[in-house]
């Protein structure tokens, strides 16, 4: 699933799940294999806010090229995208939406839901929760924020499947992996490493340190499963 670099902050949260999903399939993590009995992928979006999309017609923009992609390279024709978190607008809560895309001649449907709150929140209502095989937090700042804990928890105690946190900048992506660490995932997929398909040029805004901050920047994944395949 080969991609051409990321140049903004909107193509790299589709390039960066493309690039994700080949890493996964390449240390042989099921989850991203699509098989008879197995032709959806469900991805949760953690921590998404106005960037992933204020409209479920700018989200199906924001990752159109990702569910391309799977249906070009990977057979799944059915992408889940889960979208969940305090800051994306009131106004898509609960919210439902399907589009079909395609490419060179296949198809893939893109299933949205949003659900304004918080993971813990969305994981106790079993009326609307979605098992997902992959969990996303974009630029999360896990570091910063100690709300993120109990939902990073969560996905390595209880959901344990892949985890991939991205960062504005490297010294950010150590703060991220430090956070990890004490957390005690099963398995660490890769550490924090420059990611391929971020962001080539930086936000207008820096952060207090006046360092410069760039979409994805860097990138890491963890599994809450002991039997996960470790990092090449």
């Amino acid at each position: 699933m080969a991609t051409a670099g990321a140049t903004t902050a909107r193509e790299t949260r589709a390039a960066t799940l493309v690039a994700w999903l080949q890493r996964l399939h390449d240390y042989d993590v099921a989850a991203v294999d699509a098989t008879e009995h197995k032709t959806t992928l469900t991805v949760h979006l953690l921590g998404a806010d106005h960037r992933e999309g204020n409209t479920p017609s700018e989200t199906i923009e924001v990752f159109r090229s990702f569910s391309r992609c799977l249906a070009v390279d990977t057979r799944f024709s059915t992408l889940q995208l889960v979208l969940v978190g305090p800051n994306l607008a009131r106004t898509l809560h609960l919210q439902k939406h399907s589009q079909l895309c395609d490419a060179a001649g296949k198809t893939c449907q893109m299933e949205l839901s949003y659900f304004v709150g918080g993971f813990e929140e969305y994981f106790a209502d079993k009326a609307l929760y979605l098992a997902p095989d992959l969990v996303a937090c974009f630029n999360a700042g896990i570091w910063g924020y100690d709300e993120w804990l109990p939902a990073i928890r969560l996905v390595l105690k209880e959901v344990q499947v892949p985890l991939l946190v991205t960062s504005y900048n490297e010294n950010e992506a150590g703060d991220d992996e430090d956070v990890l660490d004490d957390l005690a995932p099963a398995r660490w997929l890769w550490r924090a490493e420059k990611n391929p398909s971020g962001a080539r040029t930086p936000r207008a805004t820096n952060n207090p340190a006046g360092e410069v901050l760039k979409e994805n920047d860097y990138w890491m994944c963890v599994s809450g499963r002991p039997d996960a395949t470790c990092s090449k």
